[in-house]
């Protein structure tokens, strides 16, 4: 496929990005830098910008391993999904706050970041409200994320926090091997519980929901100040998530 040069330069910038993502979508195992400009007729050095900037804008994610891209699961869809998705889960969610009486948070993927849709509130005194509709940071900060993050694939996980290594610093000073031993505890307990990093303070339990290829495309968590969330209480919201929007974790 050779890409040829139409409209004004802007035009024809966002064209060859745009086949750049068509055909890393065409090839679930990923194409190097050498692949993608022997797919598409272009000059490597041309390739490797476009590439970067699709990268840090997270509609691409590397292999460290093998130096192939992939085109990035959002997990977010279109506009209409995630209304769709609001509308599904928002009443279990209502019920997980009325238990519980803390808030609780649905999130999708967005490239390297999570992204809030939706937030109930308990009827606690204390709730934490740091966390807005539309909120986005580094996945994997908060419990949400944390869980959507452990139960990707374990390449693309590790080459999504190699993307966030610079911003997670602003979280607690996390590094990518602090985040590496919390995706690790994750998987093993089968739930996410993260503090103080997001919120200082508190801290959140968060499940993960799959599709039905058993890729995760969102999560719902909820989070308290620490003094209501030991270890008992943490599982015990976890099953309650798990209950109540049909996840197995």
């Amino acid at each position: 496929m050779n890409i040829t040069e139409k409209g004004p330069p802007g035009a024809s910038t966002l064209r060859r990005g745009l086949h750049i993502l068509a055909a890393l979508r065409r090839a679930p195992e990923g194409l190097d830098v050498a692949g993608i400009a022997r797919a598409l007729a272009m000059q490597r050095t041309s390739v490797y910008r476009y590439i970067s900037v699709l990268a840090e804008e997270g509609y691409a994610v590397r292999d460290p391993q093998t130096g192939r891209y992939r085109a990035a699961s959002t997990g977010s869809h279109l506009v209409d999904e995630q209304a769709l998705s609001v509308a599904q889960l928002a009443p279990a969610m209502r019920r997980i706050s009325d238990h519980t009486g803390d808030s609780s948070f649905l999130i999708c993927r967005v490239g390297s970041d999570s992204l809030c849709l939706h937030r109930e509130i308990g009827g606690y005194p204390v709730q934490v409200l740091a966390v807005t509709i539309g909120h986005r940071q580094p996945l994997g900060v908060g419990a949400a994320g944390l869980a959507l993050l452990a139960a990707l694939p374990a390449d693309e996980a590790d080459a999504l926090m190699q993307q966030n290594r610079e911003a997670l610093r602003s979280y607690g000073q996390m590094t990518v091997a602090r985040m590496r031993l919390l995706v690790e505890a994750t998987r093993n307990r089968g739930w996410a519980a993260v503090g103080n990093a997001a919120v200082p303070g508190v801290l959140g339990v968060g499940v993960a929901l799959r599709d039905r290829s058993g890729y995760p495309r969102l999560a719902v968590s909820v989070s308290c100040i620490l003094d209501r969330m030991p270890a008992s209480r943490q599982r015990n919201i976890a099953d309650l998530i798990r209950r109540e929007i049909g996840a197995d974790g």
